[in-house]
């Protein structure tokens, strides 16, 4: 089977976090040019050991994700996430998405727009659409349902609501086999939303 954008898309993330593992220290500028605080962190914890437990856990997240092939990338496993301070506030929204591979647009309208969550906006376009339903990685809040780039990028997709069920099978999974104390993210590792 031919892998999805999503399963793309979470590969490419897992590529760039395992590359960190092994870069050296003075190429991280060259490697990562919208990230490079971020990245020196994450490498730089590499170094001292620190992300020891990261690798197997996004190995396993990765293997699931291939296996279900969603139509976009789930959210990155809240525990390699905190690990490498995703949540944190040392850096900004932009460097953060660069690194997450959010596009532009998505990020402006997040951290200049202060658009935190799905909002009216975003359920009136998929009113408007025509479709029933569309999903996004958790946490990732795209400017527009219909922003082409986000939806490229394995990010964003209208799906059929018979769809969703093999997207809570995927966040069930990963839940059991990637237990995390992260309160927000038990099983929620996409952002659905259906009319």
């Amino acid at each position: 089977m031919p892998s999805s954008k999503g399963a793309l898309s979470f590969s490419g993330l897992v590529d760039r976090l395992v590359s960190l593992s092994a870069i050296p220290e003075e190429r991280v500028e060259e490697a990562f040019p919208a990230s490079i605080n971020f990245a020196r962190h994450v490498a730089r914890l590499f170094r001292e050991d620190r992300l020891f437990d990261i690798l197997p856990r996004l190995e396993t997240q990765l293997q699931i994700v291939r296996r279900f092939s969603p139509p976009v990338r789930p959210a990155l496993d809240p525990y390699t996430s905190t690990q490498i301070g995703v949540f944190s506030k040392l850096f900004d929204d932009y460097e953060i998405g660069h690194f997450l591979g959010y596009p532009e647009c998505c990020m402006r309208s997040f951290a200049e727009d202060i658009r935190y969550s799905i909002d009216g906006d975003h359920i009136r376009e998929l009113e408007r659409s025509g479709m029933k339903a569309f999903v996004t990685t958790a946490g990732f809040i795209p400017c527009s349902v219909f922003c082409k780039e986000a939806q490229n990028r394995g990010l964003l997709s209208f799906v059929e609501p018979s769809e969703i069920a093999n997207l809570r099978a995927i966040e069930k999974e990963t839940a059991a086999k990637l237990p995390h104390f992260h309160p927000e993210y038990r099983e929620h590792y996409f952002e659905i939303k259906s009319l």
